[in-house]
């Protein structure tokens, strides 16, 4: 983020990461969003025209009510997921810390949170919502008993999240990969999974009978040599690589009982939860909508208010909060616009 604020195109942003996406939300001046592909793509050291097929750019109000349907689980793989509110918010929150968002991202991800949280208890939206996360790990539960199970990347958003619904089945024993520098996580949570060291991954690939991949590691954490030699008994095993860019090379399964399945195969199990949810989708789009319409209005009164002296004998308070209350944005913003230029006519 601060790589974007650097530039004087940009005055502010926030960055929203998740299993399956990037996205900048941002105000800035013309060319800035060439600006915003430019810095994605030195950060991920590609050129940008390899970038640019899966770039898509919003501005105005459809970017506002792309946020909107993010938060609340419309426009994600699985409809109606929670933990995309969640991540939305610790990006929001990042932002903050960061100083990278002033009034008017700070409106617009206030009213997108608080709208999602509304969605959640006013629609059947998120009610047994499942996210790839959860999907994954009931993959891996259906294995059948005493089911041994590798999550490399645990103390990620995707991985950890992959790991607290594996902890939750009886049936399931867990062995998560750490780095050098999440030691602490290990140690805080040896009584509830077996621990081990990142680089010595492959000597646990053996044992497992499923191995869950969620990193944001830009080269394979899963090989086909490398796990052509780790492997010494023969057994069903089933790899799940939920990353993207992929984790775990496809060509593992020339190996014998080696299964593996990834973010494709999950979008198949997510159309069969969204069916169930169309319904409430259109619930949830209609509430949407009211609340873009009032955080309209509250941006444009906001904005009204430096030439709220110059109107001052022309309406009365109470007045001008009944417009608000009663008109919609755009009617609201040409009675706020006609206000402005009261004392210039006069």
């Amino acid at each position: 983020m601060s790589s974007l604020c650097a530039t004087e195109k940009i005055s502010q942003c926030v960055l929203l990461c998740t299993c399956n996406r990037t996205e900048v939300y941002f105000c800035g001046n013309p060319g800035s969003a060439e600006e915003v592909k430019h810095v994605l793509a030195g950060y991920s050291k590609t050129d940008e025209t390899e970038l640019s097929p899966y770039f898509r750019q919003y501005q105005g109000d459809k970017a506002i009510r792309h946020l909107f349907e993010v938060a609340c689980g419309i426009d994600s793989m699985v409809i109606g997921e929670d933990e995309i509110l969640s991540q939305t918010k610790n990006a929001y929150t990042v932002s903050q810390e960061c100083n990278t968002v002033f009034f008017e991202l700070n409106m617009i991800f206030q009213a997108a949170i608080a709208c999602a949280k509304k969605i959640k208890t006013e629609t059947a939206l998120s009610k047994t919502s499942v996210s790839i996360a959860t999907l994954a790990a009931n993959e891996a539960k259906k294995l059948g008993e005493n089911v041994n199970v590798l999550v490399i990347g645990a103390t990620g958003k995707t991985g950890m999240t992959v790991l607290k619904n594996l902890l939750s089945y009886k049936n399931v024993n867990v062995t998560a990969t750490l780095r050098s520098h999440n030691i602490g996580f290990g140690n805080a949570a040896d009584s509830l999974f077996k621990t081990a060291d990142y680089a010595d991954r492959y000597s646990f690939t053996d044992e497992a009978d499923c191995v869950i991949s969620a990193t944001s590691s830009p080269h394979y954490t899963i090989t086909l040599n490398r796990l052509k030699e780790s492997l010494n008994h023969k057994k069903d095993r089933l790899f799940i690589d939920l990353a993207v860019p992929a984790d775990i090379e496809n060509n593992i399964t020339q190996l014998d009982g080696v299964r593996r399945i990834g973010i494709d195969y999950f979008e198949k199990l997510a159309q069969e939860n969204n069916a169930l949810k169309l319904d409430s989708v259109d619930a949830a789009g209609q509430i949407i909508t009211k609340e873009i319409d009032t955080l309209q209005k509250d941006i444009a009164f906001h904005n009204y208010l430096p030439f709220r002296e110059n109107a001052g004998a022309a309406i009365s308070e109470k007045l001008l909060y009944q417009f608000k209350s009663e008109l919609d944005s755009s009617q609201f913003e040409a009675v706020l616009e006609v206000l402005k230029n009261f004392k210039e006519q006069s």
